[in-house]
């Protein structure tokens, strides 16, 4: 029953804001992938081109750094700490512990959900991120600087940084991970300390003489670009699935 001289009742529009807005970040989250990886091909062509040999810019940006490290010891620690950190047994037992944790918390139950998807997305990002960077280190087989041996001993091949990659494939892929399950506020605050924790690892190798600089470059576009794809896999197959289930109803 409609009152005499009362206001039309106005009906809010529906909007696809929502949607478009969310198409739109992942067409522009797509493209920055697809720049990692163009990225990543470009430094490694060129290192393998120059032989491994570090350009002049590089070889200056190397002895100031090590110059740097030698008057700063603190440095020299935190990057000897950042390698435990980063290393494979550590990021092992990070992986195995997290992945543990989100198969009692029911990842593997029942049907699909953040949970799985975090699992899926921290084993893949970590596996795939070292066999990448392993196929890479034996084709390029650069050597490692001469500082190589002051504070730590490597013997592998120098470009890219495993430590590096681990950094962002690993750590901030777990930081990724606890966003996709936790909630908003608590899963920042925990998130963020290791989503910034991966750039560090990467950068304590160059302080320590085990890397030249474009090894640990290479190792974050690397790892940046593999934790990027696994991401874009991850949500075609969540919108693939939802649209599926909407289908059935």
């Amino acid at each position: 029953m409609s009152i005499v001289g009362a206001p039309p009742i106005q009906r809010k529009r529906r909007t696809a804001l929502p949607t478009a807005y969310g198409s739109r970040v992942e067409r522009r989250f797509g493209l920055a992938v697809v720049a990692l990886w163009v990225a990543f091909a470009a430094l490694t062509a060129a290192v393998w081109r120059a032989d491994g040999a570090a350009n002049e810019v590089e070889l200056r940006m190397a002895v100031g750094l090590h110059e740097w490290a030698l008057g700063q010891p603190w440095s020299v620690s935190l990057s000897r700490a950042l390698d435990v950190v980063g290393g494979g047994l550590a990021c092992s037992a990070v992986v195995v512990i997290a992945a543990s944790v989100l198969v009692l918390m029911g990842a593997l139950r029942g049907s699909r959900g953040p949970r799985t998807y975090a699992l899926v997305l921290l084993v893949a990002s970590a596996m795939g991120g070292v066999i990448l960077s392993e196929v890479v280190k034996q084709v390029v087989a650069r050597p490692r600087p001469p500082w190589n041996g002051l504070w730590l001993v490597e013997t592998s091949a120098s470009y890219p940084s495993g430590h590096a990659q681990a950094g962002i494939t690993v750590w901030a892929a777990l930081g990724v991970a606890i966003l996709m399950v936790g909630g908003r506020r608590t899963a920042w605050l925990a998130a963020t300390p290791l989503i910034l924790l991966g750039p560090l690892i990467g950068a304590s190798r160059a302080i320590v003489g085990v890397h030249w600089p474009t090894d640990v470059l290479g190792g974050w576009l690397l790892g940046a670009a593999w934790l990027g794809t696994c991401l874009l896999v991850l949500r075609r197959v969540r919108e693939r699935e939802a649209g599926a289930g909407r289908s059935r109803r």
